[in-house]
């Protein structure tokens, strides 16, 4: 064991003062999922999201009806789901959209007088092309309205005909509060299910540091080809130490270097980007089935290769591929069929679904089944990958 110690504390040491490896390990992932969480994530709403509709409203008509729609944005834009900027006639909101601006809603002149005589009245809303989810939440607000309005005009409607009488004008301010103050037929009443699972900065948070601990342990594993290339494992052959000794260094260095860069992004990405990864001990274990894993698919890929530099690029290319096919990018836990069977292969899989569930609040239980994949992965894998190169320390 001391040879193992010393052999895997100098890979340590020797990684641990090359920028290179800081940067692949911590810096460039943690930087990765702040963009991706700041961008991307800003797009899928909801709380803490940043994503907030911007809409102009123009309000030509100062009625009641006019005015009840405008106080509805402005409910809106306390709950921080849109935000909203007045403008004083349609010409100067259709010109703003145009120069850019997301979207603008314009209530003409005589709008609550027509809504509530029955008449017709229209509410204009302007889009921007480049601003497409911005301009289908302005559509849907409008026609939600529009909707609201109909009703009360089809309930109105109705009593004349059921009445069999003709329409007489004064009673129609009296049918139209009637109508509005009415009990619905149908409500829909949303329940959320306990249990949130990801929100995006932690996705991007965990599925950043499982994608990119597939690229930090690759300095401990490959470290066995540099030794050989540079000549340096004829000595450490030649010296009196157990052969193993030399595999076990190299893998020990490999295993603390990936599970340091995991600890470190995940206080980092909870600091920094408010991550909630979920119950530590669950954590913890999963760090450990990941890097395990990790260094049990570099091995099997290494063992193809005849220079460092070219298991590095095998390497490369087999953790990008099983990375986005195990969902470290974008979910897949909701995908069905073929590809969420393929997805399986990948120990990334088997890893978000385990934080999945810790980050929704179940028990440390609930993930063994996906860390066990994950080692059971790494395992298989690291066994036939040593087996293939055992040569590059029996020779």
């Amino acid at each position: 064991m001391g040879a193992v110690f010393t052999i895997g504390m100098k890979d340590l040491r020797q990684r641990l003062r090359d920028r290179s490896a800081w940067i692949i390990a911590v810096i460039v992932p943690l930087g990765l999922a702040f963009v991706l969480n700041a961008t991307i994530g800003g797009a899928g709403g909801g709380e803490g999201a940043g994503f907030v509709t911007e809409i102009i409203v123009v309000d030509n008509d100062g009625g009641e009806i006019a005015t009840a729609f405008v106080d509805f944005l402005d409910e809106l834009e306390r709950d921080e789901i849109v935000s909203i900027e007045t403008a004083a006639s349609a010409q100067e909101a259709s010109d703003r959209v145009a120069d850019g601006f997301p979207s603008a809603i314009a209530i003409p002149s005589g709008f609550s007088a027509a809504a509530r005589s029955g008449g017709a009245s229209t509410l204009t809303v302007y889009t921007n092309p480049d601003e497409q989810i911005a301009s289908l939440v302005a559509l849907s607000l409008a026609q939600g309205f529009a909707s609201e309005i109909n009703t009360v005009q089809l309930s109105v409607a109705s009593v004349f005909v059921t009445e069999g009488g003709e329409a007489d004008p004064a009673r129609i301010p009296e049918l139209v509060v009637a109508a509005q103050g009415g009990t619905p037929l149908a409500t829909v009443v949303g329940i959320e299910a306990e249990g949130d699972g990801f929100d995006l900065a932690t996705y991007f948070a965990i599925g950043m540091a499982v994608f990119f601990v597939f690229f930090t342990v690759q300095y401990g594993v490959l470290g066995l080809i540099a030794e050989r290339d540079e000549g340096t494992m004829a000595r450490l052959l030649a010296a009196p130490i157990p052969r193993a000794a030399i595999v076990g260094g190299k893998l020990l260095a490999a295993f603390v270097l990936g599970l340091v860069s995991m600890i470190v992004l995940w206080v980092a990405s909870s600091l920094v980007m408010g991550a909630e990864w979920g119950n530590p001990v669950g954590v913890l274990l999963l760090i450990v089935a990941g890097v395990i894993a990790a260094m049990g698919v570099t091995a099997l890929v290494a063992s193809f290769a005849r220079t460092a530099e070219q298991a590095g690029g095998y390497a490369a290319i087999v953790a990008v591929v099983l990375g986005l096919l195990g969902g470290t990018f974008f979910p897949v836990s909701q995908a069905s069929g073929f590809f969420s069977l393929v997805s399986r292969i990948a120990p990334h899989r088997w890893l978000m679904d385990g934080f999945n569930l810790l980050t929704a609040g179940d028990p440390v239980s609930a993930v063994i089944p996906s860390a066990l994949a994950a080692v059971g992965f790494g395992l298989v894998t690291g066994a036939i990958g040593l087996l293939l190169s055992r040569k590059m320390v029996l020779s």
